[in-house]
């Protein structure tokens, strides 16, 4: 049997493998044989979302979450706030699932722990990014006023155009609206953002792949309920 032919017998040869092995090992399996392992990587599986078992098919919900923000940048109706609320959405998501053990952080929240480890973003543009979010949570909103002294207030702005992802102002913003907010004013690219985030989710398939990656759900159970869909009866 020709080496690209060959059979994989465990999660540990997927590193060195190709899509149609790995196709093909995962047609040889049911789902309660599946590992937490085998779990994670069809939820990475940003190819075409799903892997074929034995008895059907699981989805990626991250892959449906990735295609239902692509879709929205080009549609008039969504394209200002559900790209953004996706984009958290996935970063909550992933922040829920991944640790990263080479990269330390402090944080306890999901989102500042998560880019504090997987991206190369600095500590006032992760803070930035994490009171955005709570604002748009909270009261759907691009300004937001931090709960806690550590917490940035912030007034954001879109900027499609700008070839960063994020900028944040020299001055920080003191929560008093004043009747010019100029110099206080973020700014974010949402589309540069979410190819990012694409980028980060390919190095963390190449960290699962390399056994460099450490899990906060363990339970295989857990992790499908929560993150995976299928077309069992």
């Amino acid at each position: 049997m020709s080496e690209e032919n060959q059979q994989l017998s465990s999660f540990e040869d997927f590193l060195n493998a190709n899509n149609f092995q790995i196709d093909d090992y995962f047609r040889s399996k049911t789902l309660p044989e599946l590992t937490i392992s085998e779990l994670v990587y069809i939820y990475l599986n940003t190819l075409h979302g799903f892997e074929t078992l034995s008895n059907g098919k699981v989805y990626s919900s991250l892959y449906d979450l990735l295609d239902n923000t692509r879709s929205s940048f080009s549609r008039q109706k969504t394209r200002i706030y559900t790209p953004l609320l996706s984009c958290f959405a996935i970063i909550d998501q992933l922040g829920s699932i991944f640790d990263n053990p080479a990269k330390s952080t402090n944080y306890q929240n999901g989102i500042l722990s998560f880019l504090t480890q997987f991206s190369s973003l600095n500590d006032d543009e992760i803070k930035a990014l994490n009171s955005l979010r709570n604002g748009l949570y909270h009261d759907g909103s691009l300004t937001s006023i931090g709960r806690f002294s550590n917490r940035p207030n912030v007034v954001f702005r879109l900027n499609p155009d700008m070839e960063e992802i994020i900028k944040v102002p020299q001055v920080n913003w003191d929560g008093i609206y004043y009747d010019e907010l100029k110099s206080y004013l973020s700014f974010i690219n949402t589309r540069n953002l979410f190819l990012y985030i694409e980028e980060i989710i390919e190095s963390i398939k190449r960290l699962l792949l390399e056994g460099k990656l450490q899990l906060k759900i363990t339970d295989p159970r857990e992790f499908y309920y929560k993150y995976l869909f299928s077309n069992f009866v």
